[in-house]
Parts: structure tokens; C-alpha cells; sequence
């Protein structure tokens, strides 16, 4: 990427204008939500493809057919043979969008690595680094790959949630999407999941110990710091989804982003997004089942520890397994 850059100055004119981020505690339903805005025609979605293989930049007239593609649907496929269980927890298929850790992840600063490997000093590092010159090479990327194929940034990860400053400091126009969900349906689904990760045969030692222990805590600790970042930051404009409002009308609550941010939903990109919802049923790849006991999880002590966030977002509770 560095190399592109330097031998491709003119990459230096490129603006990214009005990027979209999602961001929201893992489960939530930022997927599905980037799904859809993948669909919108205006859009410019991050593809799994080009976030893990950035150079050469993909180009618009073989956005669809780049090489890259077939080859990350094979990896992605045979991921997913060796541990089928996660295919039913959360399926990101190889050609479509996916979250920025990848790009993060080539500076270095990423969430990824902590449901990947057991290196708890790195953990604590993450969460308290300055995240600036991240995002400042995570805008570079963008510049690169829409050099080529240009559109309108449609972005997602939870862990933005942690560098709200960096973020915005890097990206003053950003729009910012926040979505929200029952924390005891959250922490169980969140906990269950990590088991289930690569983790396991990444890295050394206990990992079932590791993962619960990790991701007991670190949910807590996004919500908390995007609510702090609010606080301090009220002319920051921000677009809530709350999870069972979202399921319940997906295009309406769609609608309702794009005119919060003076924009429309086309009826080109709306079908397209009905088309995707049609042919994307939620569970097509069987259920996800857990137990919060079997998790060392308690529907009540997660109430309590998240109170105040649900109080705040006004968040139904009352589920203890899914």
C-alpha cells in the first residue's frame, strides 16, 4: 500500500466526502445493516476482497468480476468448512462487504487480533493507544481503492466505538450510526460466538477461559466510551437503530437514516435491498443456541451493569437465551 502511494502521488488528490460509519456493540445487527447499504447503487461498500487484498486498486468496470473475488470466496468457504458452527453464528461471505479491521489491522490497531489470538497485554494496549495515525492510514486505503472505483463510503465496525475521537478528528464529516440491542441478548450471543472463533487453533493455552473473560468486559467498555464520547461531544450528530425496531422494519428504518442525514433512499436501492432480505432470511444457516448459565453469564447482573445504556437508549430486556 505504501509503495502504491509512492509511486502513484496523484492517489493524494482523492477526497473521501460524508463517509458512513456503523458502529455498535457485536450483534447488534451492523451486518445485515451494511448489507443492505451495499445494495444502495450510491453507495460505496468496503469488500472483503479488496480490505484484505488492497493493490492494485479494483476498478469499476471489473468491480464484479476482479479475480480477488473468486479467490476469496474459496477461502472464505473452506474457513467456514473447517468450523461450520460459526457459519449459523455469523456468516460474511467472501464477495461481500466487510468491517474495516482489515485496513486497521495493516497499522497494526485492530480488535481483530484480540478474537484471534490470547495476548491479553496487547488488549490493554489496544484500548488505551491513540488511534489518530490508524485512521489517518485507514483514509489513505480509502483513497487508493476508490481512485478506481469511486462512490460514497458506506462503513462498519464495533470497534470505532473505542476511537470516536480519532475518528472524528481524522474524519470530521463522518455520519455516524449507532445500533443497539437487549445487552443480555448481546453478551450471550457475543460470548458464544467467541468460542466459536478461530481462536481456538490460533493461538496457545485455554482459549474457552480467555474468550469469556475477554468478552465479558469488552462490550461494556465500547458502549461506555461511545456514551462518553457523546457526552463530551453534543454537536456530534448521531443515528440510533435500535435492533428490535430495525428487524421489525428494516427499509423503513433505513429510510429514516438516510433522511436524518438529508439524503433519500432511491426506489432503485430500495428494491435492491428487498431483493437482498428476500434472499437472505435470517437463520438460513441454522440457529444459534446458547445458554447464559453455561456462558458464566446472568440475565439480571447484565441488567445491572448495563443500566444506565439501556435506560439512556430506551432498550427492551427480558430475553436470557437465543
Amino acid at each position: 500500500m505504501i509503495d502504491w502511494v509512492k509511486r502513484h502521488p496523484e492517489v493524494h488528490r482523492q477526497r473521501v466526502e460524508r463517509p458512513l460509519f456503523v458502529l455498535g456493540m457485536l450483534r447488534t445487527g451492523t451486518t445485515i445493516l451494511c448489507e443492505l447499504l451495499a445494495r444502495d447503487p450510491a453507495n460505496r461498500p468496503l469488500m472483503k476482497w479488496e480490505a484484505l487484498d488492497c493493490v492494485p486498486p479494483p476498478r469499476a468496470e471489473s468491480f464484479t468480476t476482479d479475480p480477488r473475488i473468486a479467490r476469496m470466496v474459496e477461502e472464505t468457504e473452506w474457513t467456514y468448512d473447517l468450523n461450520p458452527t460459526l457459519k449459523a453464528i455469523h456468516y460474511e461471505p467472501g464477495d461481500g462487504p466487510t468491517e474495516c479491521v482489515p485496513v486497521l489491522g495493516q497499522h497494526f490497531r485492530s480488535q481483530d487480533y484480540i478474537g484471534m489470538f490470547r495476548i491479553p497485554s496487547y488488549n490493554a494496549w489496544y484500548e488505551r493507544c491513540d488511534m489518530t495515525d490508524a485512521y489517518r492510514y485507514h483514509r489513505r486505503v480509502l483513497e487508493v481503492l476508490q481512485s478506481e472505483a469511486p462512490g460514497r463510503w458506506s462503513l462498519k465496525a464495533p470497534g470505532h466505538m473505542y476511537a470516536l475521537e480519532a475518528l472524528t478528528r481524522v474524519y470530521p464529516d463522518a455520519r455516524l450510526v449507532v445500533t443497539h440491542r437487549d445487552p443480555v441478548e448481546v453478551m450471550g450471543s457475543n460470548v458464544s460466538m467467541m468460542l466459536n472463533t478461530g481462536g481456538a487453533m490460533l493461538t496457545d493455552g485455554p482459549w474457552a477461559d480467555y474468550a469469556k473473560t475477554v468478552w465479558r468486559g469488552i462490550p461494556r467498555k465500547m458502549v461506555g466510551a461511545m456514551m462518553e464520547f457523546r457526552d463530551r461531544h453534543p454537536e456530534v450528530r448521531f443515528h440510533d437503530f435500535r435492533y428490535h425496531e430495525f428487524m421489525a422494519d428494516p427499509i423503513g428504518q433505513v429510510r429514516a437514516m438516510y433522511r436524518s442525514f438529508g439524503d433519500e433512499l432511491s426506489p432503485e436501492a430500495e428494491s435492491a435491498m428487498r431483493a437482498h432480505l428476500g434472499a437472505s432470511p435470517q437463520g438460513r444457516f441454522g440457529t444459534h443456541r446458547y445458554e447464559l448459565a453455561e456462558l458464566g453469564l446472568s440475565a439480571d447482573a447484565i441488567r445491572d451493569e448495563f443500566r444506565d445504556y439501556i435506560e439512556r437508549f430506551d432498550l427492551p430486556t427480558g430475553a436470557a437465551r437465543r
